[in-house]
């Protein structure tokens, strides 16, 4: 992943952005499978195949706006606290993607009433990546879906994840047909 710093776009920008960050590498061995915008950066999801083309990629997506970070997608072993951890992070930095992949690793080894909360959480994560996509229909379908995972949970608090509070921000988000990112 590619983040470039968000000066002033906003998600139904990301077609747009998408095909441009395409177009000024087209000359280069690189993949650009989507872009997602958050308020603060611009997230390219790339394959490059060669590592020694990333400086030409940089400089050509410089174009559009100055690097802020790069973070390489590989699978990583955590224990639980730490995976849980990392996607609390993640999600309060809009990066949704991420914060899913992390939440999944959990959502794999998890039982019962836990399996079906990760996997509300995990689908707030996926509705909140298509909206950084400006795909608002698809974020609003699965965050109802999410809403479903919620319905018969006891816990209210989940390793510091206020589960009722995120039910309300969801519900509002729902009724209003207004989605705004929020933080957990």
């Amino acid at each position: 992943m590619i983040y470039l710093n968000n000066p002033q776009f906003t998600p139904p920008k990301a077609e747009f952005i998408l095909k441009k960050s395409r177009e000024i590498t087209n000359s280069l061995e690189i993949i650009i499978r989507d872009c997602r915008i958050a308020s603060n950066f611009i997230e390219l999801d790339i394959s490059i195949e060669k590592k020694e083309n990333l400086e030409q990629v940089l400089n050509s997506l410089k174009k559009i706006s100055s690097i802020k970070e790069i973070m390489e997608v590989k699978e990583r072993h955590l224990s639980k606290t730490e995976a849980i951890k990392r996607a609390i992070v993640f999600f309060n930095d809009e990066k949704f993607w991420w914060s899913h992949e992390a939440l999944e690793m959990v959502w794999k080894e998890a039982n019962g009433q836990e399996k079906q909360l990760l996997n509300g959480l995990i689908l707030i994560c996926a509705g909140f990546v298509h909206f950084q996509k400006n795909e608002d229909n698809i974020c609003f379908s699965i965050l109802e879906r999410a809403m479903f995972k919620f319905v018969n949970l006891q816990d209210s608090n989940y390793y510091g994840i206020n589960i009722n509070k995120v039910k309300i921000i969801i519900r509002e988000i729902l009724v209003d047909k207004n989605i705004t990112t929020f933080k957990i």
